[in-house]
Order: C-alpha cells, then sequence, then structure tokens
C-alpha cells in the first residue's frame, strides 16, 4: 500500500518504507528506520545461512579491528552465536551502524562500557544495548515525524461528517447512561460543547457537588493505588497542592458531562444541534 505523506517535502510512505526527505530527520534516521522494516532480524538467521553469517563474523572483525584488537577464530564464532542469541531483533545493518559508532566514539552511544583491549561479552553486550536505546529512540522519533506529517496533509472533516460523528458521539453516551454505566469523557469533549454552548447552568449548587464528586474520585484514585495496582505509581507521584487541585478538577468536569449526559432530552438535542455548536 503506498501512501502520499506530503508533495511539499516529497515524501512518499510505501509499505511502511519511507522514500524520500522527511523534515528534521536525517537520512541516517531514515535508514535504521527503513531497514527495520526491511532486514532480517538476526533471529531469523541460523548457521545454515551462510552468507549471513559470514557477515556477521566479518563486522565482529571490523569491530575489533576499529578498537585495534585482534579477535581470534574461536572467540568469533562465540560472540556471532552470543550477538544473535541475545539481541534477536536487530539486523546486520543494525550491527554495522553500531561497529561505525564505536569506531568514532560516537556520544550517540550512552554507556559506560569499556573493552580494556579484548572484545569481551560483557563489553558487546553493553554497547549493543545502548545501540538498541538508541535506535529505539530514531525510530520512535522518525515514526512521530510521519504520523504529523499524516495529521498535517489529511483532508479536513466535511461539515456533514463532523455533524454526523457528534451525533453518534451523543447517542452512545446517552445509550451508556441508560444501560446504568458511567459515560468517559475522553477529552472533554462533551464537556466543552456543553460549556461552549452553554447547555447547562453551571451554578453554585452544580460547582459544589462536581467539586465534592472530585475530591471523593482523587481519594478513591489515592487509595486504590496504595491497595496495589498503581503502588508504584503513587510513589513515584508527588501528590503537591497544585497536582490534586488539577486532578480533582478533572473529576469534576467529568461530573458535569456525566451529569449533563444523564439529563439531557436526546432527540431534541439532535434537532438542535448545528455545525456552529461544534466550532469550540
Amino acid at each position: 500500500m503506498t501512501k502520499l505523506v506530503s508533495q511539499q517535502n516529497s515524501l512518499i510512505v510505501k509499505d511502511n518504507i519511507v522514500v524520500g526527505a522527511l523534515p528534521k530527520a536525517t537520512q541516517n534516521d531514515i535508514l535504521i528506520y527503513n531497514k527495520k522494516q526491511t532486514e532480517r532480524k538476526l533471529k531469523d538467521i541460523s548457521n545454515s545461512d551462510k552468507a549471513e553469517m559470514k557477515e556477521i563474523t566479518q563486522t565482529i572483525a571490523q569491530w575489533g579491528y576499529a578498537l585495534g584488537i585482534t579477535v581470534i577464530a574461536q572467540d568469533l564464532i562465540a560472540l556471532n552465536s552470543f550477538i544473535r542469541e541475545n539481541f534477536p531483533n536487530i539486523n546486520i545493518f543494525d550491527l554495522k551502524v553500531c561497529v561505525r559508532l564505536v569506531s568514532i566514539d560516537s556520544d550517540l552511544l550512552e554507556t559506560d562500557a569499556e573493552h580494556y583491549g579484548k572484545l569481551t561479552m560483557i563489553y558487546v553486550s553493553k554497547v549493543l544495548k545502548a545501540y538498541e536505546a538508541y535506535k529505539n529512540s530514531v525510530c520512535f522519533g522518525v515514526r512521530e515525524k510521519i504520523t504529523k506529517l499524516e495529521e498535517e496533509n489529511k483532508p479536513p472533516m466535511s461539515k456533514e461528517e463532523r455533524l454526523k460523528n457528534f451525533t453518534e458521539l451523543l447517542k452512545d453516551a446517552k445509550m451508556t447512561v441508560n444501560n446504568g454505566e458511567f459515560f468517559e469523557d475522553y477529552g472533554e469533549v462533551v464537556y466543552n460543547f456543553i460549556r461552549h454552548n452553554k447547555l447547562i447552568k453551571i451554578d453554585k449548587v452544580l460547582i459544589d457537588k462536581a467539586m465534592q464528586s472530585g475530591e471523593e474520585e482523587f481519594r478513591t484514585y489515592v487509595s486504590d493505588s496504595k491497595r496495589g495496582n498503581l503502588k508504584k505509581i503513587i510513589n513515584d507521584v508527588s501528590f503537591t497542592a497544585t497536582k490534586k487541585e488539577e486532578m480533582v478538577r478533572r473529576y469534576a468536569r467529568k461530573y458535569v458531562a456525566q451529569f449533563w449526559v444523564t439529563n439531557f432530552d436526546l432527540e431534541d438535542m439532535l434537532k438542535k444541534l448545528t455545525y456552529e455548536m461544534l466550532l469550540y
């Protein structure tokens, strides 16, 4: 499947492969990303794959040469097996890039690995773990940039489509509460809709009830966290007064959305719904 992402930037994504330039991404980054999609992983290479096995062994020998180390044949065989077994998801291209980065003492590999004149498994393992972290960061960055361009070049949603989608949202919300379930207002879409269009009177009574609900939900969250499932999160997050207030207010807005969805007349609302009401 071919997807035109951006004519302006001459970027095409075909079968998840980037062809052309990608803003704020180097050609090396794109190559690492592309090779991840196309190259065989080390776990897919067996001893019977003579050409690939030879290429891996030669790359390891070049690694030693770059560091001024002569690696004997027995160690080359052992390191070949060790790397394929312990780093199954990298490919031969990755191995070559890693060796190149080592040879220029690149800061891109964040590791305290020291070889001390010998290509040991411990040293190789530390360096390859650093490379995996670097590769993951590169691939995530490239994917993020592609997604951003896709969003920028996505044709705007038509008025009719946007109205249809929001109509379905309101129907689903009403069905949820009618079934006795809690309506989860993701992204506070409904809250912002009713507030923008002044569809509910947010007076002191409602505010007090919403804030009380927010406090109760916050206490439940903390209690559940301490019981175990989110224990690590609760220990890692410092619940300052500001953080607590932010969460309580978020829960309060959820209460308002739930209150409105529970009480509004769906049929009447759909008759009144216009595109302009969604421009907030």
